[in-house]
C-alpha cells in the first residue's frame, strides 16, 4: 500500500513538473530558462552544474533588484524633493499673494480718500479764489463811487473858489459885469454836476440876493464868508471820505490777504495729497503687479508640483512592476533549483528537452 501509494505521489509530483515547465512556455523569461536548461543538458552536463547556473542567474537578479532599488530610491528622493521645493515656494507665492489681497482693498480706500480730501481743498480753494473776486469786483464799485463823489467834491469847491474870486473882485466896486460872470459860472457848473440841487438852489439864492439894490456890497461879503465855510467843510468831508475809504480798502486788503493765506496753506496741502496719492497709487500698482507676478509662480510651481508628483508616481509604478515581474523571475528559478536538487531524474531531463515553443 505504501509503495503504491509513493508511487501516486511521484507520479504526482512529475506531473505537476511537467505542467510548470509547459507553463514557462507561455512567457519570453520561461522561454529564456527553457532554452538555457535545454542546452545545458544537451551538453550533458550534471544537475549540481544547472543548480550552479541557476543560482547564478538568481544571483544576478537580486543582484539587479538591489541596484535598481538603490537608484530608485535615489530617484524617488530627487522626485519628492524637487516636488516638495515646488510646494514650499508655491505656499509662499499663496502667502504673498493672499497678503497683496488683503491689502488691495485697503490702499484703493485709502486713495480715494485722498482724492476725496483733495476735491475739498481744491473746492475749497476755489471758493476762495472767488470770494475774492467778489470782494475785488465790490471794491471796484466802492473805488469808483470815492472817485466819483471825489471828483464832484474838487468840482465843487474849484467852483465855489472861482465864484469866491469873481465875488471878490468885485466887492469894492460891485459891477454888473461881476453878477454876470458869475451867473454865467453857475450855469457852465450846472452842465458839469446837473444834480446837486441843493448847492444849485443855494446859488440861485445867494444870485437873487446880490441883484438886490443897496445890499450887493454887504450880501457878496456874506456870500463869501458862507462860500469859504463851505469849502472848509467840502475839504472837511473829503478829509472823513478818504479815511472812510482807506478804512474800505484796508478791510479789503486784510480779507484779501486772508484769503490769500488760507490758500497759500491749502496749495501746500494740496500739493502733500497730490504727493501721498501718487504715492499710493505706486504702491497699488506694485501690489497689482505682484499679484499677478505671484499668480504666476502658483501657476508654474503648481503645474511643477504636479509633474513631479506624476514623475514621482510613474517611477514608483515602474519599479514596483518590475519588481514584481522580477519576483516572479526569481519564483521560476527557485522552482527549477528545487527541481534540480530535490527530484530531478531521466524522466524530467527527457521532458524538458522534448519541449518546442
Amino acid at each position: 500500500m505504501k509503495i503504491i501509494l509513493l508511487i501516486f505521489l511521484i507520479g504526482a509530483t512529475f506531473a505537476r513538473d511537467e505542467g510548470f515547465f509547459a507553463q514557462l512556455r507561455n512567457s519570453d523569461f520561461g522561454k529564456t530558462i527553457i532554452q538555457t536548461l535545454q542546452v545545458q543538458l544537451s551538453q550533458e552536463h550534471p544537475a549540481d552544474t544547472v543548480v550552479h547556473l541557476l543560482k547564478q542567474m538568481k544571483d544576478d537578479l537580486n543582484n539587479e533588484q538591489r541596484v535598481e532599488d538603490e537608484e530608485i530610491t535615489g530617484q524617488l528622493k530627487t522626485c519628492q524633493e524637487a516636488s516638495s521645493a515646488a510646494v514650499a515656494v508655491l505656499t509662499i507665492a499663496k502667502e504673498r499673494k493672499a497678503t497683496s489681497e488683503e491689502r488691495l482693498p485697503l490702499l484703493q480706500q485709502e486713495q480715494n480718500d485722498k482724492k476725496q480730501q483733495l476735491f475739498d481743498k481744491q473746492g475749497e480753494e476755489q471758493r476762495n479764489l472767488d470770494r475774492i473776486s467778489v470782494l475785488q469786483e465790490a471794491r471796484n464799485v466802492q473805488r469808483q463811487e470815492f472817485e466819483q463823489r471825489r471828483d464832484e467834491l474838487v468840482g465843487l469847491v474849484s467852483a465855489l473858489q472861482e465864484a469866491k474870486k469873481i465875488l471878490s473882485q468885485g466887492i469894492g466896486a460891485l459891477k454888473k459885469n461881476s453878477f454876470v460872470q458869475l451867473k454865467n459860472h453857475h450855469e457852465n457848473f450846472l452842465k458839469y454836476f446837473p444834480n446837486k440841487k441843493g448847492f444849485h438852489s443855494m446859488v440861485d439864492v445867494l444870485l437873487t440876493v446880490l441883484q438886490e439894490e443897496n445890499t450887493q456890497e454887504n450880501a457878496a461879503q456874506k456870500v463869501v464868508k458862507i462860500i469859504d465855510t463851505l469849502v472848509d467843510s467840502i475839504f472837511q468831508v473829503q478829509k472823513e471820505e478818504m479815511k472812510a475809504d482807506d478804512a474800505r480798502e484796508l478791510d479789503f486788503q486784510t480779507q484779501k490777504e486772508r484769503l490769500l493765506l488760507a490758500n497759500r496753506r491749502l496749495s501746500g496741502s494740496v500739493a502733500d495729497l497730490n504727493a501721498a496719492n501718487e504715492r499710493i497709487g505706486q504702491k497699488i500698482l506694485e501690489i497689482k503687479n505682484d499679484i499677478s507676478i505671484q499668480d504666476s509662480i502658483i501657476f508654474n510651481k503648481s503645474t511643477e508640483q504636479a509633474d513631479w508628483d506624476q514623475t514621482c508616481n510613474d517611477t514608483e509604478k515602474a519599479h514596483r512592476q518590475q519588481t514584481e515581474q522580477r519576483n516572479a523571475q526569481l519564483a521560476i528559478i527557485v522552482e527549477c533549483i528545487d527541481i534540480f536538487e530535490t527530484r530531478f531524474d531521466m524522466e524530467t531531463k527527457s521532458y524538458i528537452q522534448r519541449l518546442r515553443f
